[in-house]
């Protein structure tokens, strides 16, 4: 069975936030993923920052050519 729900993590505890139906004692593997907003503010923070900007530029210089050429 795979399912996806939310969860909160309180006081060392995964707390899921619906019921999971599951018998007691069920051991089940988690994913984490990391919630959209948290990504989007790791982005807007790398808009501004040098390193990332000059590493970026390098990377499209480097492909410049290969883009020119398209998909053959």
């Amino acid at each position: 069975m795979s399912i996806s729900i939310e969860a909160v993590y309180e006081q060392g505890v995964l707390r899921p936030l619906l019921p999971l139906g599951l018998a007691e004692g069920t051991r089940v593997e988690i994913i984490l993923i990391e919630p959209l907003e948290a990504k989007l503010a790791v982005m807007r923070e790398a808009m501004s920052d040098p390193l990332f900007l000059a590493d970026l530029e390098e990377v499209a210089e480097d492909f410049k050519h290969v883009d020119a050429e398209g998909v053959v």
